[in-house]
């Protein structure tokens, strides 16, 4: 069964998942209370494993001792065949979930955090619904073969970047933000430029990734339910009305042949996006969660992804960026542009509400 569950959570990946990166996900909670001990944690774990075998076998709890050192650990270790897709880590004040993106997406992971916290967790994103691709999978794996070799996205100039394998993430915690998905991608699209122009590189063929919830956040399960948008930018474009005429990326194929899979990987560095957002909302933990760092996977061009939360009045933003790019340094100076660009989103947007987030 675990065996089964780690094929269908590498599947779930496919032919745009980029097969040099780990694909896993985090969720970092600062807890307003004492944490749960480590064998209560597994037991819950244990016990929505039962009811949701997809998750694959069950973790063991680790206490965090060095919380870097965990969080770099969970990021990049491969999620070999058979082995757990869920890992987790609990010290004073903080509970770390890691999942493969296969087996969960944001959402799956606030899910979960609910689970391990035994509290009632939301998310005031709406979702897309049943929102279909626009093209069949086969005719964008040509275009998007096309753009690679021809074409490739922009990317974020790197910076001190070192010869190691893995990521850096760096996080900085903002008032309750009152901006949407869109907002958030435009101030990456807006962080971008400025960075770039700071590092004297151009910044042409911008394309945004925004991950996107299929369901709801009003009640969330630990699944994976979205889809993903790559949505083109020219400079100074209207965010929203790019995201809402363009229709999300199709599904692909359960099936991938090795030929497809070596051309993904020899092409790696020149598929994917410019950057990838992903905002898992406004989240309701009742008085349990002080703040929420998110995480998602960092692939593409560039390797850096933006993610965002909201809950307990505060909204904390981060960046995870491939380490052979950006140093630790240079990842904050990157989260700084964003977080700038974000208030400067804010101030435009004006009376938008904190709910407004149709997507993950």
């Amino acid at each position: 069964m675990t065996r089964l569950a780690s094929d269908h959570a590498h599947r779930v990946v496919g032919l745009y998942g980029d097969p040099t990166v780990s694909w896993s996900i985090l969720l970092e909670a600062e807890l307003g209370a004492a944490a749960p001990e480590p064998e209560k944690l597994r037991a819950r774990l244990a016990a929505a494993i039962q009811r949701h075998p997809h998750l694959g076998a069950v973790p063991e709890i680790e206490r965090i001792t060095d919380l870097a050192g965990v969080r770099d650990r969970f990021a990049a270790a491969p999620y070999e065949r058979g082995a757990p897709l869920v890992r987790v880590a609990v010290g004073e004040p903080t509970l770390l979930i890691a999942a493969h993106h296969g087996a969960l997406d944001g959402l799956g992971l606030l899910a979960l955090l609910g689970i391990l916290l035994d509290v009632p967790v939301s998310s005031a994103a709406r979702g897309i619904g049943e929102r279909a691709g626009g093209k069949p999978f086969a005719l964008s794996a040509l275009q998007r073969l096309a753009e690679a070799l021809f074409a490739p996205p922009g990317r974020i100039a790197p910076e001190h970047g070192q010869a190691t394998v893995g990521d850096v993430f760096v996080a900085c915690d903002e008032p309750a933000l009152r901006l949407g998905s869109a907002g958030f991608v435009a101030a990456a699209a807006s962080a971008t430029e400025r960075w770039n122009r700071a590092h004297g590189a151009r910044t042409a063929r911008v394309v945004a990734a925004l991950g996107a919830s299929r369901r709801s956040g009003a009640a969330p399960e630990p699944v994976h339910d979205s889809a993903f948008f790559r949505l083109r930018l020219p400079r100074g474009a209207d965010v929203a009305a790019v995201l809402r005429a363009q229709p999300p990326e199709p599904d692909f194929p359960a099936r991938s042949s090795r030929l497809a899979r070596l051309g993904t990987r020899l092409l790696a560095s020149r598929l994917g996006s410019t950057f990838l957002v992903s905002n898992l909302g406004v989240v309701s933990t009742g008085d349990t969660v002080r703040t929420l760092a998110f995480y998602p996977a960092a692939s593409g061009r560039s390797g850096v992804a933006f993610g965002v939360a909201t809950t307990g009045g505060q909204t904390t933003v981060t960046v995870r960026a491939r380490r052979k790019d950006f140093d630790a340094a240079a990842a904050a100076r990157l989260l700084g542009e964003f977080r700038d660009a974000v208030r400067d989103q804010c101030s435009r947007a004006g009376d938008g509400l904190p709910g407004d987030v149709p997507h993950q």
